[in-house]
């Protein structure tokens, strides 16, 4: 029995499948459905089944390849994604934190020329609002 996998063309026993009778196709070895999965000691010892048998073999690893390496980059693409979901929480929290601040500091500026006593103390706590937030923006970027 010849086991060398490198003279088997793994293509050559697949049909080409019209688009169309892709929904209609439960598997793409629709032919062997039908055949009974159980083979004799005669039939195993024919150099065509041990062909389609090491070609489907082959088959199998190249899908499995295939499939480990998809799982490894589903992975990676899910912690990426987890990774920006937490950085764009932080990032709401600190616009919600820029516009408070700066409306804030808006309105005590705003609310100093109609105060009759303490204009100082309340200016300069509305400015302090408005500068930490332009700052706060500025450094974010």
């Amino acid at each position: 029995m010849n086991t060398n996998l490198e003279d088997i063309d793994t293509e050559a026993d697949v049909e080409p499948v019209n688009e169309k009778s892709i929904e209609h196709v439960k598997s793409s070895r629709k032919a062997f459905s039908k055949l009974a999965l159980e083979l004799t000691d005669d039939e195993l010892k024919s150099t065509g089944v041990q062909k389609m048998l090491l070609a489907e073999i082959s088959r199998l690893e190249s899908s499995e390849a295939k499939s480990e390496s998809f799982r490894t980059k589903f992975h990676e693409a899910d912690k990426d994604k987890a990774v920006l979901m937490e950085k764009e929480k932080t990032f709401i929290f600190s616009e919600i934190l820029y516009s408070v601040s700066l409306t804030l500091g808006a309105l005590l500026i705003g609310l100093v020329p109609s105060m009759t006593s303490n204009k100082l103390e309340i200016g300069v706590i509305g400015s302090l609002f408005v500068v930490g937030a332009i700052v706060a923006k500025v450094v974010k970027k």
